[in-house]
């Protein structure tokens, strides 16, 4: 790269530190993949799914094809992840915009920025643009991430997660399954004194209400490690937000092929009377 365009990409990015990007980008880790009906050819077996996630993320899959999702930060991107001999490498532009790195020119080359730590990504010299592609885990770690690879069970349609945190740890699992509990018990609460679940459209069933209940008091982590999230299972699959004891609730399973398949992951709010609608909706 000429040295007058690196130039035109340092100034666009040092200007932008890292503390004002993370503050546009408020988590969104909530989502919505459902058929997309305007890009699927049923007939033809071309079946099609949207994956949206806050205003800016949208995301076309194709039946069987896999894709790997990242999450920075409990911010979903949709940056094209590839992954080489096991390793996963991004483009400099995805450290930069969704990671939030800056770019610095030193005397002996081109480092990546986080806070008062740098890493080297090209000696004097070399070459340095916005489309090369440098390895995701090794780049984020030594820049004080924690990184986690999920194979199935967060993202869409069974596809892996990559997700890369640099929000700090405040809850312990022990507080995070407290946090669960106590907010999942609010909302049975809130669907027994109403009376009603679903927009007011099914009854609430007492039976039924003691069996969340008791899954509830159950409730237990899963293998499944994410980076920036406790996930647990009990009346469903929930993931709470280390750094908030934000609670999300996950529904869907990942098998597509039908006009009414959908997967979200959505936030948990205290006294909400349609978390439990799995349990009378199948």
């Amino acid at each position: 790269m000429k040295k007058a365009y690196l130039a035109g990409v340092l100034a666009a990015v040092l200007l932008l530190p890292t503390a004002a990007l993370a503050a546009d980008a408020a988590p969104s880790l909530t989502y919505v993949c459902s058929l997309s009906a305007e890009d699927s050819d049923l007939e033809a077996g071309k079946w099609e799914y949207l994956f949206t996630s806050g205003e800016e993320t949208k995301i076309l899959l194709r039946e069987g094809e896999k894709r790997e999702f990242l999450l920075c930060s409990g911010v979903f991107t949709a940056a094209d992840v590839k992954i080489i001999k096991d390793t996963a490498y991004v483009p400099l532009s995805v450290l930069v915009e969704d990671l939030g790195f800056a770019v610095a020119e030193e005397k002996n080359g081109v480092s990546l920025v986080r806070d008062d730590q740098k890493l080297m990504v090209s000696s004097k010299g070399g070459t340095l643009d916005t489309s090369k592609m440098l390895p995701l885990r090794d780049i984020a770690e030594a820049l004080g991430a924690e990184v986690t690879y999920e194979r199935d069970g967060i993202a869409p349609l069974g596809n892996p997660i990559i997700s890369v945190e640099f929000r700090q740890t405040v809850l312990t699992e022990e507080e995070a399954l407290e946090r669960a509990k106590e907010t999942l018990t609010a909302c049975l609460e809130a669907e027994r004194e109403s009376g009603w679940i679903v927009q007011d459209r099914v009854a609430e069933d007492p039976a039924v209400s003691a069996a969340i209940e008791k899954e509830i008091s159950e409730m237990a982590f899963t293998e499944d490690i994410v980076a920036g999230y406790y996930v647990l299972e009990g009346p469903g699959l929930f993931l709470v937000e280390k750094s908030t004891g934000d609670l999300y609730q996950k529904t869907g399973e990942g098998q597509g092929g039908s006009v009414s398949y959908m997967e979200t992951i959505q936030k948990v709010e205290m006294g909400d009377t349609e978390v439990f609608a799995g349990y009378y909706l199948g």
